[in-house]
């Protein structure tokens, strides 16, 4: 099967693979035999073994979600300012989202997509630092397309289809993921980061609004999100009035 995303690069070589365990690991292990052309995608509609942060399972029925993994090599990142190209991703998602949906959607820190409040995509970037600049990022996504049931997610994520009623092809959406990706991987090289960070913060989930966080203990405590830095830091203002930061890992929104 042969797609043909509007593209320069990202894409233009995409290996689809009828199943899986996981295009992130499969797209590492390629890197390591050889180097990828940039933007070159490994997708399947059948990932059995996917994972996002934390080494977390992501799960999809067989035929029903687009898994893919893109190679990217932003050497203009530095270690201290790649949340950048995350930033990008979950914009590059979000707008991909939007426009097959046409309804509003939102980046949950540090980039999750949602809809109405229910995941729809979720988005792992694996990275290496040679010399202080980033040498290669794996981007995978996962995008929930046809899947009507989610077992003990429901009600927390959901499908395309689910959302809006509608039949989705699932390579017309693996087109428009790609498509995005590459506009907004271009404005990232174009060194458009000031733009980058205002649309992540404009697009950001219960921003302004007062939340419960999980600390690394499972420690629940309430706090009002302000704002991301382009380090990637959530700045919430806690109970006392005082604004705090923190990196991703340290906590966890509470749904």
């Amino acid at each position: 099967m042969i797609l043909y995303p509007n593209t320069l690069f990202v894409g233009k070589v995409c290996e689809h693979l009828p199943t899986v365990a996981s295009t992130q690991t499969y797209l590492r292990n390629l890197y390591a035999k050889s180097r990828p052309a940039e933007g070159t995608a490994i997708l399947s509609y059948n990932q059995t073994g996917g994972y996002g942060q934390r080494n977390a399972s992501w799960q999809a029925r067989p035929e029903a979600g687009v898994a893919i993994s893109l190679i990217l090599y932003p050497a203009f990142l530095t270690g201290g300012n790649q949340f950048l190209l995350s930033m990008a991703m979950a914009l590059a998602v979000k707008t991909a989202v939007r426009n097959l949906t046409g309804k509003a959607c939102l980046i949950k820190w540090p980039n999750d997509i949602m809809v109405d409040g229910k995941k729809v995509s979720g988005i792992l970037i694996e990275t290496h630092i040679s010399e202080q600049n980033m040498e290669y990022a794996i981007t995978g996504i996962g995008l929930n397309v046809k899947q009507q049931d989610f077992g003990d997610l429901d009600g927390l994520a959901a499908s395309l289809e689910q959302l809006t009623g509608n039949s989705y092809d699932m390579d017309r959406v693996s087109c428009t993921l790609m498509e995005w990706v590459e506009k907004y991987y271009l404005s990232l090289r174009g060194r458009r980061y000031d733009e980058i960070v205002r649309s992540y913060n404009e697009s950001l989930y219960r921003k302004d609004q007062w939340v419960e966080l999980y600390d690394r203990d499972n420690e629940v405590f309430p706090a009002m999100i302000r704002s991301v830095d382009d380090h990637g830091r959530l700045i919430v203002t806690i109970e006392d009035g005082t604004d705090a930061k923190f990196v991703h890992g340290s906590i966890r929104i509470k749904y």
